[in-house]
């Protein structure tokens, strides 16, 4: 049971995308120890009530082996370990990636052996996804639900000329409102607030951005997909970073429209992004990504870290949020080069700002001589 704390609030922390598909190669190693120094420097400074795996944590290997599902068991008992070993209870959603090869309701398995685990299914079969689920957090005496965390699985890949990455699906929001529906008649007719956490985020995260200046464009970021014929910077309110333009679905399925309209989320949590971990609010729901907390995929040096939310037992409705990353916690990556490891997230984007720069200027010195070239002959 999930229950508020004596002092009347609730901490979550989420584990953005660890791709943590090589653990035992000596490159593997380095990145996985790096990954253990984040986590273990995290969960002591915060001690947090439950933890989630935003998805992508790993693959599965092996395929159309009996090997495969052990070894994936292997890596997942790896990623989880720091947490497992302080008992803290911790959920799961699956990323795209979880639904590359398949094997699906074999890997829930595993997560569902794992002492702490509170991943599932509660939907039914005939449902779009594997792992759709919510869990109440309750009062500190552990006699009332009060507050609701939704866990939806967003799928893998959209249609051919459609979509590129998939969307959470008409029958998956429509099981979404049914069980919203029941969980607020049992709850004496009122909405219950609720939190949801999912792997590809929704399009609307695109109102927390606005076109790029032209002088910004260095160090905006180019839009995914079908927006990537604009570069964006982020709005003024909305806090945190902007790596990379949000791999969003292309086709909006309304998911969004269906939380304004059953009014009990006040916020949504997102991976799949590895460089993003921005926080802003659309018509009033707070939408806010989790970049990686490992270092087993594309990321920009040191910038790796957890997010970590507060809910509160006395103020359903409000809840507190903050990013916090590997260098903040005096680490020191071991799987990353000297001139990697040293940037600050500043040089690192001015850094970015005067390769861009300089490119121009070349760009333009040779325009010049050209030009100049073209005359003498």
């Amino acid at each position: 049971m999930l229950k508020f704390n004596e002092n009347g609030k609730f901490t979550v922390m989420a584990f953005g995308d660890t791709h943590m598909d090589d653990i035992f190669s000596k490159e593997g190693q380095k990145k996985y120890n790096d990954m253990l120094a984040l986590h273990y420097a995290a969960l002591d400074e915060f001690s947090p009530d439950l933890c989630v795996y935003m998805g992508d944590n790993c693959r599965i290997y092996n395929l159309d082996t009996p090997a495969a599902v052990a070894d994936f068991k292997t890596r997942i008992e790896l990623v989880t370990n720091p947490v497992r070993e302080r008992n803290i209870p911790f959920a799961s959603v699956f990323g795209n990636h979880c639904h590359d090869y398949g094997y699906e309701k074999e890997q829930l398995g595993v997560y569902m052996s794992l002492p702490g685990c509170i991943m599932r299914n509660d939907s039914p079969e005939d449902v779009t996804g594997f792992a759709n689920y919510n869990e109440f957090i309750y009062s500190h005496d552990g006699k009332t639900p009060l507050f609701n965390l939704w866990f939806i699985d967003s799928n893998n890949l959209g249609e051919d000329g459609v979509s590129k990455y998939d969307f959470v699906h008409k029958d998956q929001i429509e099981w979404y409102e049914k069980r919203a529906a029941e969980i607020a008649a049992a709850n004496g007719g009122e909405v219950m607030p609720a939190f949801l956490f999912q792997h590809i985020p929704v399009p609307e995260e695109y109102d927390l951005l606005r076109p790029a200046k032209l002088w910004e464009t260095p160090v905006a970021a180019r839009g995914h997909s079908s927006w990537q014929d604009e570069y964006y910077m982020l709005k003024d309110g909305v806090t945190g970073y902007l790596g990379e333009g949000p791999a969003c679905p292309d086709v909006n399925s309304g998911q969004f429209e269906s939380w304004k309209k059953t009014g009990d989320i006040i916020g949504a949590c997102f991976g799949h992004d590895h460089l993003n971990d921005f926080c802003g609010e659309v018509d009033g729901i707070a939408l806010m990504q989790t970049k990686t907390a490992g270092f087993g995929c594309y990321t920009d040096g040191c910038r790796s870290g957890v997010r970590v939310i507060t809910f509160y037992e006395n103020d359903l409705r409000h809840f507190e949020t903050k990013m916090k990353h590997f260098k903040e916690f005096g680490l020191k990556a071991k799987s990353l080069g000297p001139f990697m490891r040293t940037l600050t997230d500043r040089q690192s984007i001015n850094l970015h700002y005067a390769a861009y720069s300089a490119g121009a200027v070349a760009g333009v010195a040779a325009a010049v001589a050209g030009i100049k070239n073209l005359r003498r002959k």
